[in-house]
């Protein structure tokens, strides 16, 4: 059966309005045969998480049918030889959970007491030296053997440090995404992106990128479909189309 792969936010919906025609369209096409996918360079989000979302908006879909940047970066960790036994996450608890879903060690943030300093550690304006003495004394376990970037709300000069330390012991860099920025009320936020070339530029390192316009995403979709006869529906030149002719599908 042909494979339709719809990105969502932008395309299906913005926000909580569903965009017109978008039910109709995914109704005809499983009436038709067509196996619907959805995928996304969201990596905040789990794919259950998404199941509810689309089933309040009456789009339907299941978590075998959802494809997220958080969960093919989990699913390229654990093909990967030898898998990764000790990963630290810069990102959010969406990217956390699909990656300790495939039985991947993820280090907790509260185990790291560097990743959390105490207030006055912070307080550069009072005393400049405060945040470095923080970081260079305080005691830490071996660095992971992985480092994961995605998008963080509350990313922090701490957590680039110490995504800093391990990459430069040996650590393997991988990202969720790329994204620049996200649109939200009328307005663009920075992406995840912007979080991974900090890391990129502290480490001089270049990460394997997951999300679109890499084709790890689709792919995951694809070896999830068992067919490669696939059409993308996505609102971004720059990310979704040239994903999908990577992988050799259409995109519209």
């Amino acid at each position: 059966m042909p494979v339709a792969i719809f990105d969502m936010d932008g395309v299906l919906y913005r926000g909580s309005t569903v965009l017109p025609g978008a039910k109709e369209t995914l109704e005809r096409l499983r009436h038709a045969g067509w196996q619907v996918f959805f995928a996304t360079n969201n990596s905040t989000a789990t794919r259950a998480e998404y199941v509810e979302r689309l089933g309040r908006l009456g789009l339907g879909g299941d978590a075998e049918h959802i494809v997220t940047s958080a969960y093919a970066t989990a699913h390229y960790l654990e093909r990967l030889d030898p898998k990764p036994r000790d990963v630290y996450v810069v990102g959010a608890n969406g990217l956390r959970d699909e990656i300790r879903a495939t039985g991947i060690t993820v280090r907790e943030p509260s185990s790291l007491p560097g990743v959390e300093p105490p207030g006055g550690a912070a307080a550069d304006g009072v005393d400049p030296g405060a945040m470095r003495r923080y970081l260079t004394g305080v005691s830490l376990p071996p660095p992971a053997d992985t480092v994961v970037v995605g998008l963080d709300l509350h990313v922090t000069y701490a957590k680039l440090a110490e995504a800093q330390r391990c990459v430069l012991a040996g650590a393997l860099l991988v990202c969720s995404n790329r994204d620049r920025a996200y649109p939200v009320e009328g307005r663009l936020l920075p992406g995840a992106g912007s979080i991974v070339a900090a890391v990129e530029v502290a480490t001089g390192r270049t990460a394997i990128c997951i999300g679109k316009p890499e084709p790890f995403l689709f792919e995951e979709v694809l070896r999830r479909a068992g067919e490669r006869n696939a059409v993308v529906i996505g609102d971004s030149t720059d990310y979704d189309m040239v994903a999908a002719h990577r992988v050799g599908a259409r995109g519209v």
